[in-house]
């Protein structure tokens, strides 16, 4: 809401076609990202990942999927799931500033059965298109499907970053395995100022819809949030995958964004109370998701107790956040 070895023909017939022949069906040949997101693929599924269709054929001609989402000025939701939402193009989402918050968001893949590698994938970074896939195969796991929804998002982010950054390192690219485990580390950074921002807004708005603040005095404390939340996020440093900023200063890229970061900073102390052992983690991940199936305050309880069990909490945060209103 998301490479070394070249593959014999045989191979890249079964790998982007059916059993009927490349040959016969006028298949061209993958380009080396897809090559190497297969071997990303095979890598996954080491790692109990399922083997699925997705970026198994290239789509030169689909630049990216263009999605809008968009909520009122003083509406903050948890995540996108509640914003209002329509897909789009490249000419943008045709709202009314003045009336919505606004996030024209241009993504490279989303998770379902058979995603192809868009232009945009084809173009990224070798760090973004990595992370983004191996995102996106996590997302297709049955064990972590069952985690619930905003530490789901925050697992596959995460997993992003660690399958893709040991799948580099295997293949001997320690430039790009390295550039990965540091934005791991730098959106756990991002995910804590998100997060409290997150919390700040919140309570400006619902002390606003008490009468406890006038609508001036709250449009200026919020431009006054956004704008200290830019200041902090450029002191973060360069993401070679992630933006360490929102996407856009506004309800809409906030809620967006607090989806995966929520229980980012909880899950990243927990890989590292398991010795930053990805192995471990993701048996740990598994379990919990087996355990919680789908409830926050089931996964919750479960999730203190068995951080408690690894250890105390390495980053300093408390376990899990409160529980949504």
């Amino acid at each position: 809401m998301r490479l070394g070895l070249v593959l014999v023909p045989v191979a890249l017939c079964a790998l982007l076609l059916s059993a009927a022949g490349c040959a016969r069906r006028g298949a061209t040949t993958p380009t080396q990202r897809q090559q190497r997101i297969a071997r990303l693929q095979d890598f996954s599924s080491e790692k109990g990942f399922p083997r699925t269709g997705n970026f198994r054929r290239g789509a030169p001609g689909k630049e990216a999927y263009f999605l809008c989402y968009f909520t009122r000025p003083f509406a903050l939701p948890e995540s996108y799931d509640d914003l209002g939402y329509r897909e789009s193009n490249a000419n943008g989402c045709g709202l009314d500033a003045r009336e919505y918050d606004v996030y024209f968001h241009k993504v490279e893949a989303v998770a379902f059965e058979n995603a192809p590698v868009t232009a945009s994938l084809e173009a990224a970074s070798e760090e973004r298109a990595l992370m983004v896939a191996a995102h996106e195969e996590a997302h297709e796991d049955p064990q972590l499907e069952r985690l619930p929804q905003p530490v789901a998002e925050a697992a596959t982010t995460l997993l992003g970053f660690l399958t893709a950054s040991q799948f580099a390192l295997r293949e001997g690219d320690g430039v790009t395995a390295t550039r990965l485990s540091s934005d791991a580390v730098l959106y756990a950074r991002k995910a804590r100022a998100v997060n409290a921002l997150h919390d700040e807004l919140r309570a400006l708005y619902a002390a606003h819809r008490k009468g406890n603040s006038n609508r001036e005095v709250v449009i200026a404390e919020k431009a006054r949030l956004f704008a200290r939340a830019a200041e902090e996020c450029a002191e973060f440093g360069t993401g070679h995958s992630i933006n360490p900023c929102l996407p856009v200063a506004n309800n809409a890229g906030l809620a967006f964004d607090h989806s995966y970061t929520r229980w980012y900073p909880q899950l990243f102390s927990l890989y590292q109370a398991c010795g930053s052992d990805l192995d471990r983690f993701l048996a740990e991940l598994r379990t919990l998701g087996s355990a919680s199936r789908r409830n926050i305050k089931t996964f919750s309880r479960h999730f203190d107790a068995r951080l408690a069990t690894l250890g105390d909490n390495p980053s300093g945060n408390s376990a899990s956040p409160g529980i949504p209103e």
